[in-house]
């Protein structure tokens, strides 16, 4: 019953409070487009936000001296971690706020994009931090706020809702609202091309992850689906040759695409028991989220077949097709075929893209509150397709601690 009443809630919250697809830039040089689009608006002073890697290594170089000399007083926070803390956020807002900042301009991953969302909305409303977690808990609209995306699969430069662990409790606060979209946005191929094969392979499945969740979720709509199904084929298409090839500038444009629709796809319909349990191991081991999820992925597909089988039928068929929206033989056995096939297809996809079979940092002492926190996440949050159990979730911890792809499940 419970399921059932979030179900509803969240499909009312979708409905009443859509969010909107940011204006976007892409192709390579991007950024330097969306610099100007933001300069053109009437901005002078940007808060730039990026982590120390890309500020060290010259990568935004030539977008600082092109921000000045465009007459831009620019401001640069570089403190991001991998799973911001309420700390990042504070010394980010101090920071604007010193400097008198009138935008927020985030080059970065996930993290960085994240970081950026709160600070902004921190930015011009009086609140605390703790005021801000929750849903729609943004009364004023943020500092304008503009991203260009590093990696190619969190999906945060479209989504409305930013993940920030707690300093003191280490626990994942959600802050969820549609004023954190940005304004504009940019896929800058130049900027993806140096992202290292095993960060490729991660974050992808982490996109393809958000596609998936999206398309089996209870809410899905028809358009989170078209576009959750034009991420999945992208990916299944791109992804390999962007890990293969990280100078290959297209496979890289069309595999940032496919998260930036993934991204939205799962922003709209919700997430699943991927993301439940992975917050919970990354909030316990500071595992990076796209590993977590892309380990996670083929056993959870495994636990929702026996209630997605339909929907993994049609996806196997639109992938083997090559096509939109093919019909698939309606029987119960074809569609176990099909949908068997495509789990298969997942696991050939995390094989050639060297995705380990198992977590080594996960210990059997956290599963019992690992597996509660997952299924706590989840009930109040997603509108998943099949209700799972704390056993049940326990048997997914065993298989990613010891590497097995067969679960049995009570």
């Amino acid at each position: 019953m419970f399921n059932s009443i979030m179900t509803l809630a969240l499909r009312a919250l979708a409905t009443f409070y859509p969010s909107q697809k940011p204006l976007m830039f892409s192709g390579a040089h991007s950024a330097i487009k969306l610099a100007d689009f933001m300069i053109d608006s009437g901005i002078q002073r940007p808060l730039l936000i990026t982590d120390r890697f890309l500020l060290d290594n010259g990568m935004l170089d030539g977008l600082i001296t092109h921000l000045k000399k465009r007459g831009c007083v620019v401001t640069t926070y570089a403190d991001i971690i991998p799973n911001p803390t309420f700390a990042v956020i504070e010394s980010g807002l101090a920071s604007s706020k010193k400097n008198h900042c009138d935008a927020v301009f985030v080059v970065g991953g996930g993290s960085a994009i994240d970081a950026a969302k709160v600070i902004a909305a921190a930015s011009t409303n009086k609140k605390p931090l703790t005021q801000l977690t929750g849903i729609l808990k943004v009364d004023n609209p943020l500092l304008p706020f503009y991203a260009v995306p590093t990696t190619s699969g969190t999906g945060s430069e479209v989504t409305s809702a930013a993940v920030i662990s707690d300093s003191e409790t280490h626990k994942k606060q959600f802050f969820v609202d549609p004023k954190y979209i940005p304004k504009a946005i940019a896929l800058d191929s130049e900027l993806l091309k140096s992202l290292p094969p095993a960060i490729t392979a991660a974050t992808g499945m982490d996109a393809l992850t958000h596609a998936i969740e999206a398309y089996t979720s209870k809410n899905h709509f028809a358009d989170s689906d078209q576009d959750a199904e034009t991420a999945i084929r992208l990916l299944f298409r791109f992804l390999p040759a962007a890990y293969q090839n990280g100078d290959d500038i297209y496979a890289r444009e069309m595999v940032a695409v496919a998260s930036f629709l993934a991204g939205y796809a799962f922003n709209k319909a919700g997430l699943g028991y991927v993301h439940a349990i992975s917050h919970q191991i990354s909030a316990h081991y500071n595992t990076a989220h796209g590993l977590a999820n892309a380990v996670i992925l083929p056993r959870v597909l495994r636990f929702n077949q026996s209630s997605c089988q339909k929907r993994y039928a049609a996806l196997e068929q639109l992938l083997t097709n090559n096509s939109a929206r093919q019909s698939v033989t309606t029987t119960t056995e074809t569609d176990q075929e099909l949908a068997q096939q495509f789990i298969a297809r997942v696991d050939r996809l995390s094989d050639a893209l060297n995705i380990p079979v198992n977590l080594t940092d996960l210990q059997p002492t956290d599963f019992n509150a690992i597996a509660q926190q997952a299924i706590a996440e989840a009930r109040r949050s997603y509108a998943v397709p099949r209700v799972m159990k704390k056993e049940q979730a326990t048997v997914i911890l065993k298989s990613v601690h010891s590497g097995s792809r067969h679960l049995c499940f009570s």
